[in-house]
């Protein structure tokens, strides 16, 4: 696996990582079981990892996004996990006009990187009006 970026964890420890509030408040709040808050959380990790590594516009898909919210709500948790096991901050920003180039982008990155997706958490054409994500 080649990254544009060094990290400070290897990407299986970051992949590995877990936060069970984070998990409990999403399916609370979003109304999806645990296995499926967990597959959320897992694919979270992966776009973070993307965006840590890889320069400019990223973008992720609406379920993704939605545990992004999730865990932004614990800043102290998010901020600890993107400093230690990222090497930076990843903000998440809402973009003024859609960019389905940069989702496109992203998943490709992605999939370069795992060499597989789960393709209900990556959609082929999940952000045709995407509007949230991060630059970097």
């Amino acid at each position: 696996m080649q990254l544009d970026r060094a990290i400070p964890m290897p990407v299986d420890a970051v992949l590995r990582y877990s936060n069970p509030k984070v998990i409990e408040r999403h399916l609370q709040d979003a109304g999806v079981s645990q296995a499926e808050a967990v597959r959320r959380f897992d694919g979270l990790k992966q776009f973070l990892l993307v965006a840590a590594v890889m320069p400019g516009r990223k973008v992720t898909s609406p379920d993704i996004d939605s545990i992004w919210h999730t865990f932004l709500l614990f800043t102290k948790d998010y901020r600890q996990f993107c400093t230690e096991y990222l090497g930076m901050f990843i903000e998440h920003e809402p973009f003024e006009s859609a960019a389905p180039w940069a989702y496109d982008r992203t998943r490709e990155k992605a999939l370069a990187l795992f060499d597989s997706l789960d393709h209900e958490l990556w959609p082929l054409l999940a952000k045709a009006d995407c509007s949230s994500g991060c630059e970097g």
